[in-house]
């Protein structure tokens, strides 16, 4: 399998930890859907990533159906979410944050990009406000340990993803371990973790 889209992409990185958490073997073509357009949409004709090109010719688009597959591959007893139950409605309501967050983020970071007299300050304003509310909503959720029953989930992997992202490189003096200790907490001890660490992004 060929997972396609930078670790910048959050929901590319995500898909790459879950992946390599569930021991699923995969080649990463670092494509960028801006810089290398062309060779993305090889693969993703409109361009979008991540995208997994399987073994068989179909390719997946987005990384939701995608991880669902994957979590299909491996079966309810390795999938990284609870099954049913209460534990399961904590995962994806905090998953739920998680995905809400991260694209506010990169609209923020496409904001930066304009001139700053084209810039829309009133939308900015309502991005970071809506950041802001999410982070502090996964901060109270947060503990010494993985958020769902002190497992490893799909939770952890999306806050770790949008916190290290704002942490790093959208929001650096606003999102900081000093504001949110929880979560800064949390990163680090997914950090430890190869499938965390081996997909850290950079600009």
């Amino acid at each position: 399998m060929k997972l396609v889209g930078p670790w910048i992409s959050g929901f590319t990185r995500r898909t790459a930890i879950t992946m390599k958490l569930l021991g699923i073997p995969f080649e990463h073509l670092d494509l960028n859907a801006y810089t290398d357009k062309e060779a993305v949409r090889r693969y993703s004709p409109m361009g979008k990533v991540p995208a997994l090109a399987l073994d068989n010719g179909e390719v997946l688009i987005d990384s939701a159906g995608i991880i669902d597959m994957l979590h299909e591959m491996v079966g309810p007893g390795k999938a990284l979410i609870p099954q049913s139950g209460a534990p399961r409605l904590k995962a994806l309501q905090l998953i739920g944050i998680g995905t809400s967050i991260y694209p506010k983020l990169t609209a923020l970071y496409d904001e930066s990009l304009r001139p700053e007299n084209y810039r829309l300050q009133s939308a900015i304003e309502g991005f970071v406000e809506q950041v802001m509310i999410g982070f502090r909503l996964l901060e109270e959720e947060a503990g010494d340990g993985w958020y769902v029953n002190d497992t490893l989930s799909q939770a952890d992997i999306m806050a770790v993803v949008c916190y290290q992202a704002a942490a790093q490189f959208i929001l650096p003096g606003v999102v900081t371990a000093e504001n949110f200790p929880r979560l800064a907490a949390l990163s680090d001890r997914a950090m430890k973790i190869d499938a965390f660490a081996s997909t850290v992004p950079h600009l």
